[in-house]
């Protein structure tokens, strides 16, 4: 069980299973933050994805 935050309308709510595109149950915003659970698996925000020759 993991909880988030809305960054947008501070709305906290919890997800069993993390949908392909996390949004905000109350506004459908996408800006969420995990404040609990296990960290969602990706790349860090500072990672990129293609190289550089």
């Amino acid at each position: 069980m993991r909880k988030f935050r809305c960054l947008v309308c501070k709305h906290e709510f919890e997800v069993e299973d993390v949908p392909p595109v996390m949004k905000c149950p109350k506004c459908h915003t996408r800006f969420v933050e995990l404040i609990e659970g296990e960290p969602l698996r990706g790349k860090p925000w500072s990672s990129k994805s293609f190289s550089v020759k």
